[in-house]
């Protein structure tokens, strides 16, 4: 069995402080004070770490047992901070000569510079190196982008082969894929002037990743000189990627695509799904914060993103957050203004990005309603709501009862309406009309010029109870109003309901009736009449393709409507 030891990791720096000593490695940091003596201490750490130490070692650091403790706790300290790492005998040997490229397995120590990349970012650098050499790594597609990415896993010490199978040359060109052998795969491809490398992930699911990122980057089949710099560093890229999966390490960049650029030569991480989800029925909370947040960065990423993108400028965030997006190619020469709301910027830009799906859908889905949501179960319950709206529209319906005071117990009902008609001044009503059992429709309306009487509808929201109708009521019309403050005319607008995912943690309260969602939902169908199952509606490529990949639905009702 080989002996192991504990050394510094390479890339931790030190910094001496008043009274005190600063560490940093690439991950972490670490502030000691209120010892003057420490920096010596560090200094005599160091000496003892260079020839490398065992665990027991660390306790007799010193001949002195006051010294000695004082360094074993500092070591326990750098430890616990993970800037010491364990790693075997001789790990680091400048002599090694790392295996060829046809040896049947790892060399029992990798070549100098991957020991310093290992014991810099591996929690076990033995078993990184193991996993690196443990397949053979096969390389198909030919080119610069190749050459280089076999140079990268050959000078790592992975064992390399040449594919001998045969591409299609209109569709692959410039493409390169990278395959471990236990299936998981990275895919370049590169032009003169732009390059990419998707995420590493199964190699039967890549082909038509690296497919749709190069049809966004619009790459055809330009042909590569050798030695073209952009494909050397999609190349190299994509090496470093497969032999950081291989190593088990973890990718700070992950999930996302590198787009390589000539001028001036840059990778730079792009937001990308690694793999086509299908949509799940009725199951809310399968994402977590993080997720939702991320969609409207994925969604409009200037590179790889199928929307134009979202924006905040000028708008004001406080009390409602608010955002935009101009969708080009509908309506006006200069595109079609639509935003979103919520109680925060997060929510505002998710729903902003919902409502340009929706604008860009509106062509092939054959219907005046429709909704897309995160998911089916979100997008169904806003194309319910939006159908029974309307149909109580149409009915002539304009007006209901006084809200009772029991509908501003809810803090989310409270704070809204507070902010409405107290910290904004708007002289508001809000009416509140039972549509069905278990289907409250409430109205918020206030000073405006499109009905006679000089009063305008400012927000409206159909949810399970009272309060949680008045509270999204309320937070649509805070919405409408700050937007009339910042320029006239309220364009399409999207915003959360109680069928929408909670995007952030917010400080602001807000309903979440996840428990009553689907028995409002069967209410609704009722009322409005509507098929059990709603259509889905296919946008336009290459939006549509986009949309299966992160899961976003866009339905319609089942008939003309």
């Amino acid at each position: 069995m080989s002996t192991t030891s504990w050394q510094l990791r390479p890339t931790v720096q030190a910094t001496r402080i008043d009274g005190g000593l600063h560490l940093r490695s690439w991950d972490t940091s670490l502030t000691l004070d209120d010892a003057p003596q420490l920096w010596r201490l560090w200094q005599l750490l160091t000496r003892r770490l260079a020839s490398g130490r065992t665990t027991d070692d660390l306790r007799d650091l010193s001949p002195r047992p006051p010294v000695a403790l004082a360094l074993y706790r500092l070591a326990d300290l750098l430890r616990e901070h993970d800037l010491l790492v364990r790693v075997p005998e001789h790990w680091a040997s400048t002599g090694h000569a790392h295996a060829p490229a046809d040896a049947c397995g790892p060399a029992p120590v990798p070549p100098p510079a991957v020991a310093t990349w290992l014991a810099s970012v591996a929690t076990d650098p033995a078993a990184s190196w193991a996993g690196i050499g443990r397949e053979p790594v096969t390389v198909t597609g030919a080119g610069p982008a190749a050459t280089a990415a076999i140079e990268a896993l050959t000078a790592a010490g992975a064992r390399v082969r040449r594919a001998a199978t045969r591409t299609d040359p209109p569709r692959d060109a410039g493409r390169v894929t990278l395959t471990a052998g236990d299936g998981r795969a990275v895919v370049t491809g590169a032009s003169a002037t732009v390059g990419y490398v998707t995420p590493v992930g199964p190699g039967t699911n890549l082909r038509a990743q690296a497919g749709l990122i190069a049809e966004r980057l619009g790459l055809g089949s330009a042909a590569t000189a050798p030695g073209d710099p952009v494909s050397v560093v999609a190349g190299a890229c994509a090496a470093h990627r497969l032999l950081g999966a291989l190593a088990e390490l973890t990718d700070p960049a992950a999930p996302t695509a590198l787009v390589v650029r000539s001028d001036p030569l840059r990778a730079t991480a792009h937001p990308w799904p690694p793999g086509v989800r299908s949509p799940a029925v009725d199951a809310p909370d399968r994402r977590d914060d993080t997720v939702h947040a991320g969609l409207p960065t994925s969604l409009t990423d200037p590179e790889l993103g199928a929307l134009p993108p979202v924006e905040l400028d000028d708008l004001p965030q406080l009390p409602v957050g608010l955002a935009r997006c101009r969708v080009d190619g509908v309506g006006p020469a200069g595109g079609t203004l639509v935003t979103g709301h919520g109680p925060d910027t997060s929510t505002a830009r998710l729903h902003a990005t919902l409502a340009a799906v929706e604008l860009l859908s509106a062509s092939t889905g054959g219907a005046a309603v429709l909704a897309c949501g995160v998911d089916r179960s979100h997008a169904e319950g806003v194309l319910l709501r939006r159908l029974a709206r309307r149909s109580v529209a149409s009915a002539g319906v304009t007006s209901g009862e006084a809200v009772p005071p029991s509908a501003f117990d809810a803090p989310a009902a409270r704070r809204w309406w507070r902010t409405l008609t107290r910290r904004l001044g708007v002289p508001a009503t809000v009416h509140v009309r039972r549509l069905a059992p278990g289907a409250q429709l409430a109205v918020v309306r206030g000073p405006g010029t499109t009905d006679p009487d000089g009063w305008m509808e400012l927000g409206w929201a159909i949810e399970a109870t009272a309060h949680d109708a008045v509270a999204f009521a309320a937070l649509a019309a805070v919405a409408t109003v700050r937007w009339r403050a910042h320029r006239p005319g309220p364009p399409y607008s999207h915003g959360p309901c109680g069928a929408s995912p909670r995007v952030s943690r917010s400080a602001a309260p807000m309903p979440h009736g996840s428990e009553r969602e689907a028995a409002l939902r069967r209410s609704l169908r009722t009322l409005v009449g509507a098929p059990a199952e709603p259509i889905v509606v296919t946008p336009p490529a290459p939006l549509a393709a986009t949309l299966r990949t992160v899961g976003l639905v866009v339905l319609r009702a089942g008939d003309d409507r």
